[in-house]
């Protein structure tokens, strides 16, 4: 048996990004929908919807980048207080965010000459660890940095848009078990698919359920999903999503890594009982069922 090959750090870098993508990818889908709720009640500020205007969401720079939100803020009888509100949503500790933002500040600024406000997002299961500001002597920049777990998913399940209510998955759940939040909130959503004017005879329910299971793989609170589906008696069948299947290959190739690594563990210290017990090498080799050079490389390396 040879030693299973670990994940290299670069490689799990790799995976988790692309993995934070597909998710970034289904938070963008849903932010349009609930950009006005984000930023009056979770950012606290007084924008009224009227007042937004588009901004092109490509950035040229060395590389191209495509803010999450991008609006401009306009004040028609007071055009001196126009700002551009800029939101990204972080799934992972970025450890050259507080770069990242001043870049952009940087180009917005020369481009639309306005002031920004600019907020990050965070999202993830892991604790926040980000710097929000650089402090150099002729330099100060600074961006706002919001945890979403500091926000009640209530805020999200009171709303009557499905994309809004979705969102609460990301946020916190306070003392209360996190299986009936998530139920709460599915249910919700699966209501306002079915029964809101708008949606009537569409299949947009499958797709907020398919979106709002892999979300919660964000908080790693995925595991509750199937028995919720099951409980709620719904005919989606999620194990049939292309993504949720993605999630399952990768959960499964790690757990055989895993089992592969124990018992390679087991017959190195099998290995290294007989070697230490005087028995010749090509006798532990036949015991084991392994090659000659198999177990030498395991003494060598346990030296």
């Amino acid at each position: 048996m040879k030693k299973p090959k670990k994940e290299t750090n670069s490689e799990k870098l790799k995976n988790e990004q692309a993995q934070a993508n597909k998710f970034d990818k289904i938070i963008k889908e849903n932010i349009l929908p609930s950009v006005v709720m984000l930023v009056n009640h979770v950012l606290q500020l007084d924008i009224d919807i009227q007042n937004l205007s588009d901004l092109p969401e490509q950035i040229q720079t060395t590389t191209e980048r495509e803010p999450d939100v991008l609006k401009m803020v306009n004040f028609p009888n007071e055009p001196h207080k126009n700002y551009i509100l800029q939101i990204e949503f972080q799934t992972l500790n970025n450890e050259e965010m507080q770069q990242r933002m001043m870049e952009y500040y940087a180009i917005l600024h020369r481009k639309h000459k306005v002031p920004l406000l600019q907020f990050v997002i965070y999202i993830g299961h892991k604790k926040m660890e980000m710097e929000s500001e650089i402090r150099h002597k002729n330099l100060f920049f600074k961006y706002d940095l919001f945890d979403m777990e500091t926000v009640n998913y209530n805020q999200f399940l009171d709303s009557d848009i499905p994309e809004v209510v979705m969102l609460g998955v990301l946020s916190g759940f306070g003392h209360e078990e996190k299986e009936e939040v998530l139920e709460k909130l599915l249910q919700k959503i699966v209501t306002l698919s079915t029964t809101l004017p708008r949606y009537k005879n569409t299949n947009i329910k499958d797709k907020f359920v398919t979106q709002f299971s892999m979300l919660s793989k964000v908080k790693k609170l995925h595991y509750f999903i199937p028995q919720i589906l099951k409980k709620m008696a719904l005919t989606f069948n999620i194990e049939d999503d292309e993504f949720y299947k993605q999630g399952v290959k990768t959960e499964r190739e790690k757990a055989n890594l895993e089992k592969e690594q124990a018992l390679f563990n087991l017959l190195q210290k099998n290995v290294l009982k007989a070697h230490n017990k005087g028995m010749k090498i090509h006798d532990i080799a036949d015991i084991f069922d392994v090659s000659i050079e198999e177990v030498k490389n395991i003494i060598k390396n346990a030296k």
